[in-house]
C-alpha cells in the first residue's frame, strides 16, 4: 500500500491548517494510510519521552514536503490520538 500524497493529506486538514492524525508507536514498518477521514501514521519509534511524538512529525513533514519545523503539535502530546497544525496549508 502506498503512502496518501500530500494534496490527500493537506485535503484532510480544516480552514485553519489543523489535521486528527492517530499515531501507532513501536511499528515494524514506518508508513501512512488515510483511515475514516484521518491520517494514520505508523512510527518505529516507542513511546518514550515524546520520541515517538517527534519522530512522527517528522515523518508528516517528509510526507508533506516541508520542514518539519512547519508543523505544529495542537493536543494530543502523549495520547496516540493526536491534533497537529500544518503552517504552511
Amino acid at each position: 500500500m502506498a503512502n496518501p500524497t500530500a494534496d490527500e493529506i493537506r485535503a484532510l486538514a480544516d480552514s485553519n491548517g489543523e489535521l486528527a492524525l492517530r499515531v501507532v508507536p513501536g511499528a515494524k514498518v514506518e508508513r501512512a494510510a488515510i483511515e475514516n477521514g484521518n491520517l494514520k501514521l505508523w512510527t518505529r519509534t516507542a513511546p518514550e519521552d515524546g520520541k515517538a511524538t517527534k519522530s512522527v512529525l517528522a515523518q508528516l513533514a517528509g510526507l508533506l514536503g516541508i520542514a518539519a519545523r512547519d508543523i505544529e503539535l495542537v493536543s494530543g502530546a502523549t495520547s496516540r490520538e493526536k491534533r497537529v497544525r500544518i503552517k504552511q496549508v
